[in-house]
This record gives structure tokens, sequence and C-alpha cells, in this order.
């Protein structure tokens, strides 16, 4: 998803934004009591615009987004939460198809990787406080959740190569590398309410821990700010990096990795 389309579209929605502003007050807030109180189901696709910056085995790898969007055939992201009262169970997706081919000399190469990440968390609102004023129906306060889960790393690697010596026979080959691993993850997320439309979030976890197969370390941090459009729709827009550190192998097949992926973040948010 190109991000000049989305910004359009946030600014189409923006501009209606006073209007929706002017429903009935007393409706909204008795709409948002019962939301606190019981069911609620959010989906919220977003589009996170991420540069990456990869160390393996002593060798550095930088990528602006420009770059990871060039070689993405396909690539999505999606947020749902299911919560009830002071339980709020997420699943947290992305998935990523990128492509690359090259020819140099005798050499082709055509590289295929699929990249898979699923975060579920169960978390629980240990603390929320909200300062309702009845003369302007404004709602000012915070709220902060402890959630723990895990996380699902995969990355998928396909590299068909072809030799080609003058009218010699070509040589071709395959080489695949699938690598998969789950984390342990600890969190914590708080919600500031600075208005009734206006919401600040900020988010932290970490994980991996060496458990098993897991990763050496792993974090992910968020900041967030979102504007609530209607009692159904709200629009997020912020910032968000993760980290992976892991070795694999022993001894001389030792390989050590470090992964960060960085940048901004913009999606919108459907409330059932």
């Amino acid at each position: 998803m190109k991000p000049i389309p989305i910004i359009l579209v946030l600014a189409f929605i923006i501009s209606f934004f006073p209007d929706l502003c002017a429903q009935d007050q007393k409706t909204i807030e008795k709409d948002y009591e019962q939301k606190e109180n019981n069911w609620r189901f959010i989906i919220s696709p977003y589009a996170w615009l991420a540069g990456q910056a990869t160390d393996v085995g002593g060798e550095k790898l930088r990528q602006s987004f420009n770059d990871l969007a060039s070689l993405t055939n396909l690539g999505f992201q999606l947020n749902a939460q299911v919560m009830y009262k002071n339980w709020i169970l997420t699943a947290d997706g992305t998935y990523a198809n990128l492509g690359y081919s090259s020819e140099e000399g005798i050499l082709q190469i055509d590289m295929d990787i699929k990249q898979y990440m699923l975060d579920l968390r169960l978390g629980y609102l240990v603390y929320s406080k909200l300062n309702k004023e009845s003369k302007n129906s404004v709602i000012r306060g915070w709220a902060m959740e402890v959630n723990a889960g895990a996380k699902y790393w995969g990355n998928d690697v396909t590299l068909d190569y072809t030799i080609q010596i003058g009218n010699l026979p070509p040589v071709q080959g395959n080489l695949k590398e699938p690598q998969a691993w789950w984390d342990a993850m600890l969190g914590i997320k708080a919600r500031i309410f600075l208005s009734r439309w206006v919401l600040l979030g900020l988010y932290g976890s970490g994980g991996g821990f060496g458990i098993g197969n897991s990763s050496k370390f792993s974090y992910d941090f968020a900041y967030t700010n979102t504007f609530k459009v209607s009692n159904l729709i709200s629009i997020t827009a912020g910032y968000r990096t993760f980290h992976y550190n892991r070795v694999d192998g022993e001894d001389e097949n030792e390989l050590k990795t470090e992964v960060t992926c960085f940048g901004p973040l913009i999606g919108v948010s459907f409330i059932f």
C-alpha cells in the first residue's frame, strides 16, 4: 500500500471531523460507557512504512522503506482485538512476499522471500481512571494494561540459480532456507485520554530470553496518536520499532543475526 493514497483518505475523513463531533453528546457518552464494560471487537488494518537494518554474520545491510517497497510483491498488516470488561485478547499479524532477480555474467539469480509475523497476547486492564466533565462532555484520564503471550517469526527463503557458460547446457539449482521460531513476550500498554476524541498510546514489550529455539532477546515499541472519527471508526498514526537478536547453529556453524525494523505507521480501526 502506497503512502500517498492513505494520506489522501485520511485528509478526506478529517475534513468531515467537525460535523461528526457535533452529534448528540449524551448518546456518545452512553455508548462509550457500554463499550467500556461489555464486549467490544476492533479490527484495524494498517500500513507500516518501515525501513530495516540487518546484521548477519558480521555483514551489515541497511534498507529504507523505498528499498523494501521496490522488492515487495505483496504485504499487509492487521490487528484484531476482542475485549470483555478488563480482559483483552489481541492478535497482530504481518505478511510480506519479497522478490529479487539479478543477472551478472554467467550467473542468474531469482530469490523469493516470504515473511510471517504473528503476535498473540492476553492482556488485563490493571488501572483505568477517567474524569468526565459534564459541561462539555469531555473525557480525560489514562489507563494501563499488562499482557503476556507469544510472537511467531517466520522467514522462508527460496533461491533459484542458473549458470550459463557459452553454448553448454545450463546448470540449474535450488536452495531453500526455512526459519521459524516463537518468542515468549511480556508487555505493558498505556493509554492517555486527552479528550473524548484524542487518545495517545505508548506500548512496549520484550521477550525471547533464549528459551529453546527463541531469540536471545527481542523487543517491540510503539507510540500512537488515535483520533476518534465516530463511535465506529478511528484513525491512528504513529511510530513503531521492533528488534530481535538470535544465534543459530553451533561452533564453526554459528550464525548471529540482528534485525531492527522501524518507521511510521497509519491505520483505520472499525469498532463493533
